[in-house]
């Protein structure tokens, strides 16, 4: 058995353009008729495009796609011989990525005659992938196809759990650039020698070794070309500097080689271009595809998903579905389907489709629905519709037979199919080291792991942070409890002194904390650590406040008076909302007379439903301005009460979280410890990214679940603009105003934002100030999203034409374009095939009829 897999499938898989051998590159491309090969461009007529067409007749490039691929990526198993990666489809010339068929090993990896790539799908959990998206014409991460013209990854149809091919879903390359630079600390390389002019430096194009400063980036090996990426890939590449493109462009040609011979690998050099250009849609298609090929599926997801935001499209789709099959939510894909709109859809990317439908319907146990699926499209495919299509369609047709024990059918169709014929691949490679993410930092921090792995203990602002009010914070509560199962000790920090640690708790706990008293720090309790550096113990002190302040003093042993002739040796205020004239005199008098003074804390205001009411603070001034004393402060923004918190739990490294800047994250930055910013308080998204030095926080999130997350790093470009893991391009001019994405944004209008745009905002706020003496740029009101809503995706408002609204009828232009539209040919209509589930029952009970009318006679 060993023996038979070894001769059919030794020859390989194709997907992105597979190397044969690296040294004998010239003389393959000479015999293969290759001109500038694209991803893997395997195929014998390369002519200028794709990224690897490695099929026959490529005309566009795309990803090459991993045919055959019988378990999950590239059965790397079975046949790797010579050293090269042994492509183990039968008989591919380009593979969309492999369809692992059988997954015993028979895998058909049928991609023989693709003109246009798609994914390879993954039928029936047995490995192949089927890689369907033939026609595609333009662009494109893998086409994988034979003759494919236009990429597609290929998916995995009926594969129950890891997708395969991925790319299916491209029309023409050129990627949003604004998604350019995601994650990812990006090393820079050799810089051009500042002699080289600018034509020179954008031009610059390398086949040198390139090894990175970064030990995260892999190594280009020498002989690869930029030139052998797709054309309309290369040119939205063009923001990039000269070196840098010349890198990105690399790392995306190696990720197209590889991504079917080593998906792990073709995974490393797509993350380092993403890292480099995360804000071009080719490249995030890139990480998408091989996140995809590797089994990252929750991660191949979030990366279509920015893809589609970029593009405004239904790219990918198939992918998504197939991804969703890969998580074990079939029904999840079918629902994906369902909802995609298949007008004007390219034929081969409505094969893609179907094929995934199909498989998704066998993962649930409805096979024979998965079978008139595939059989309803087959019936009303045009007369001229390329082979390739008819093939991979007739290929998961044989799955669907075999599931419902129908073998004497599959075997027959099997038969029928014709051989596919493998012809080798060659790899390019090439490179220089530059970037065009400079080395300029800020304040923002980025973690690559969840801020719950790295720190030890939480400490918590309670209202704006924990609570609003008497009504608890959405997630809050789950957050913090979710933080404590991964490990995190959590302790509640607050400046209110009125109430003692166990009715803190107390409330907490009707909102659902499981909170105890240990894990409250109150402002009392850090005054009376300050009063002790200060007075002896037991000694007489004059309490202005409530009774969480009165119990608290009186627990650690000191004598509570209540006039200043009974000579107290310092005098204590907290808030108490009952304070008069009276009481505050006559603290004023024992300060006069000796006393000192302490304050629980400095808070200036109070929010209330209906405002900001006076808080401590401001209580504290007029006793400071009647005596003439400054007040000992305990509280926030004070650094001891963040010290002792963290001590109060045994914690080393803490991390503070709060809604309040002059409070929460300035007492924060005092104590030394990183802070992460909450938006459900006081200072919102447009205070974050004018807070001045001092006041601004290491992490920002939406609410308390940031913790269970990772923080892309702000990442600051050469042109001066920032951008932050996916986010939208963000640029302040010398005027102030704020761009993303080139779109400037008005100081009196309210926008939705994404977060980490947000984020990318509020690293270029802050860096404008520092350039600009403190002077904050005009920044509007904010909302902010997660990252995969599209309402936080700013867009250029679309202007009306006033011509539109006239009434002056047709203009002659109006006439012209009437009259060139007539003598248009009439458009062909593509044929639609994804039946809904009536028809479905409608198929299923003719079905029967019919099985039942062939009973009848045979009878």
């Amino acid at each position: 058995m060993a023996e038979e897999q070894g001769s059919r499938f030794d020859k390989g898989r194709g997907g992105f353009q597979r190397r044969s051998r690296w040294s004998d590159h010239n003389q393959s491309r000479a015999n293969n008729n290759r001109r500038e090969g694209g991803y893997g461009r395997r195929d014998d007529d390369r002519r200028e495009d794709g990224y690897a067409r490695r099929d026959n007749d490529r005309r566009d490039g795309g990803y090459g796609r991993r045919d055959d691929n019988r378990g999950r990526g590239f059965d790397r198993n079975n046949d790797r011989r010579d050293g090269g990666y042994a492509r183990r489809d039968n008989d591919r010339r380009d593979g969309g990525y492999g369809r692992r068929d059988d997954n015993r090993g028979r895998g058909f990896d049928r991609n023989n005659d693709r003109r246009d790539g798609g994914y390879g799908r993954r039928d029936d959990n047995r490995g192949r992938s089927f890689d369907r998206n033939n026609d595609r014409r333009e662009g494109g991460y893998g086409r994988r196809g034979d003759d494919r013209r236009q990429g597609g990854y290929g998916r995995r149809d009926d594969n129950r759990g890891r997708g395969f091919d991925r790319n299916n879903d491209r029309r023409s390359g050129g990627f949003d650039r604004n998604n350019e630079r995601r994650g990812g600390d990006r090393q820079r390389g050799d810089r051009m020698p500042p002699s080289h002019n600018q034509e020179q430096y954008q031009n610059y194009a390398s086949t040198d070794e390139y090894v990175s400063p970064n030990p995260n980036e892999p190594t280009i090996p020498a002989g690869v070309s930029a030139q052998e990426l797709d054309a309309a890939a290369l040119r939205a590449l063009t923001t990039l500097s000269g070196p840098n493109k010349d890198i990105v462009a690399r790392h995306l040609v190696m990720a197209g080689q590889l991504i079917d011979l080593d998906p792990e690998l073709a995974y490393k050099h797509a993350s380092a271009a993403s890292a480099r250009a995360g804000r071009v849609d080719v490249v995030r298609e890139a990480s998408a595809l091989t996140a995809y090929a590797s089994g990252r599926y929750d991660e191949a997801l979030r990366e279509v998903r920015a893809v589609r935001r970029m593009r405004g499209d239904n790219s990918l789709r198939a992918v998504e579905a197939d991804c969703e099959r890969g998580l074990g939510r079939p029904e999840k894909a079918v629902e994906i389907i369902d909802q995609t709109e298949t007008k004007g859809m390219e034929l081969s990317e409505q094969v893609e489709l179907i094929l995934v439908s199909s498989g998704a319907r066998a993962d649930l146990g409805q096979s024979e629905v998965g079978l008139l699926i595939v059989d309803d499209a087959l019936a009303v495919l045009p007369a001229d519709t390329d082979p390739f299509l008819l093939r991979r369609l007739n290929e998961v047709k044989i799955d669907r037979l075999r599931e419902l024990g129908r073998d004497d059918e599959a075997d027959e169709l099997e038969s029928q199919l014709p051989e596919e014929i493998e012809d080798p691949d060659i790899v390019d490679i090439s490179l220089y080291a530059d970037a065009d993410v400079d080395n300029k930092r800020t304040q923002l921090r980025a973690m690559s792991r969840p801020l719950v792995e790295e720190f030890d203990v939480a400490l918590f602002d309670l209202d704006g942070t924990a609570w609003n009010g008497d009504e608890p914070i959405e997630h809050a509560a789950d957050a913090v409890k979710e933080a404590r199962e991964a490990g995190m000790k959590t302790v509640f920090v607050t400046n209110n002194a009125m109430r003692s640690p166990r009715q803190v708790a107390d409330k907490l706990n009707t909102m659902d904390f499981e909170a105890d008293p240990s894990m409250v720090m109150t402002s009392a309790m850090d005054v009376i650590a300050l009063m002790k550096e200060r007075i002896e113990d037991g000694s007489k002190v004059f309490a202005i406040g409530g009774d969480g302040l009165r119990v608290a003093l009186t627990e650690a042993g000191y004598e509570l008076v209540d006039s200043a002739d009974d000579e107290p040796v310092a005098v204590v205020q907290g808030l108490d909302k009952d304070v008069n004239w009276v009481l505050m005199s006559e603290g004023a008098f024992a300060i006069q007379r000796g006393a000192r003074f302490f304050a629980t804390n400095l808070d200036t205001t109070l929010p209330q439903e209906r405002g900001f009411a006076l808080g401590n603070g401001s209580l504290v001034a007029a006793i400071e301005h009647a005596t003439g004393k400054r007040a000992f402060a305990a509280g926030k923004p004070e650094p001891g009460i963040y010290q002792r918190a963290a001590a109060l739990v045994g914690g080393e490294k803490p991390i503070a979280v709060g809604d309040r800047l002059e409070t929460d994250i300035l007492g924060a930055i005092r104590a030394g410890m990183p802070a992460m910013h909450v938006l459900t308080g006081i200072h919102d998204a447009q205070a974050i990214v004018t807070a001045p030095r001092g006041q601004r926080p290491s992490f920002l999130a939406l609410d308390i679940r940031g913790l269970q997350e990772t923080h892309p790093r702000a990442k600051h470009h050469l042109d001066n603009s920032w951008t932050c893991g996916v986010s939208q391009v963000v640029r302040i001019a010398r005027h102030g105003g704020i761009f993303v994405d080139d779109v400037e944004l008005a100081a009196d209008e309210i926008y939705t934002i994404t977060l980490d745009t947000y984020r990318a905002m509020a690293a270029a706020g802050w860096d404008y100030s520092d350039e600009n003496a403190g002077e904050t740029p005009r920044c509007p009101k904010l909302t902010v999203v997660p990252n995969d809503d599209e309402s936080g995706i700013v867009v250029a408002p679309i202007e009306i034409l006033e011509d539109a609204e006239s009434d002056e009828g047709f203009t002659s232009s109006d006439e012209l374009l009437a009259v060139q539209a007539d003598e248009l040919d009439e458009a062909l209509e593509t044929p639609a095939f994804l039946p809904g589930e009536e028809e479905l029952e409608r198929l299923l009970a003719e079905t029967e009829d019919d099985d039942e009318a062939g009973e009848t006679q045979g009878e």
